[in-house]
C-alpha cells in the first residue's frame, strides 16, 4: 500500500460556491455540513453557497466552514479509498482538521474550538489601527536578539 499525507489548508481558500458539485453528489458532505450546522445554530452550508463573501470572510464564519470542508472533504476521501494517510498536517486552521482525523478530539470539539477562535481573533483584529489601515494584518519581526 502506497503512503501519502494529507495536508490541511488554512483560511483563506473559502469562496462562495465552495463544495456544490460535491454537496449534491455525495450525502457525507451534506451529513457533515448539516451536523457543524446544528453545533454552529445557523446554516453553514447556506452562508456558503448563497451568502456574499463579505459575509463569508468575516472570520468567525470563516473558521467553521473551511473547518468543515475540509473534515468533509476527508470523510469523501476515506469512503471512496478507504485508505488513512501516513501522516495528517495542516497550516495554521488546518491543524485543527488534522487534529480531528487523528482522532485525538472530536468534530464537535473542533466546530466549538473554531468557532470561539474565529471570534476572537475577529474581536482582537478588528481592533488593530497600524499603517493607516484598521484591522486585519501581519507583521514579522526578523533579527530579535536575545539579551
Amino acid at each position: 500500500m502506497k503512503k501519502f499525507v494529507a495536508i490541511f489548508p488554512g483560511q483563506g481558500i473559502q469562496f462562495i460556491g465552495m463544495l456544490s458539485s460535491l454537496y449534491s453528489n455525495y450525502k457525507i458532505i451534506k451529513k457533515t455540513f448539516n451536523y457543524a450546522s446544528e453545533i454552529l445554530k445557523y446554516d453553514l452550508w447556506y452562508l456558503t453557497q448563497y451568502s456574499t463573501s463579505k459575509k463569508l470572510n468575516k472570520t468567525y464564519y470563516t473558521q467553521p466552514a473551511i473547518l468543515t470542508a475540509s473534515i468533509a472533504i476527508y470523510r469523501l476521501w476515506l469512503q471512496k479509498n478507504g485508505m488513512l494517510p501516513s501522516i495528517v498536517m495542516g497550516y495554521s486552521l488546518g491543524e485543527y482538521t488534522a487534529i480531528v482525523c487523528s482522532k485525538i478530539i472530536s468534530f464537535s470539539d473542533a466546530i466549538k474550538i473554531v468557532k470561539f477562535r474565529g471570534k476572537l481573533m475577529h474581536k482582537l483584529s478588528s481592533n488593530l489601527n497600524d499603517y493607516d489601515k484598521n484591522g486585519y494584518y501581519m507583521q514579522t519581526i526578523l533579527g530579535i536578539k536575545k539579551k
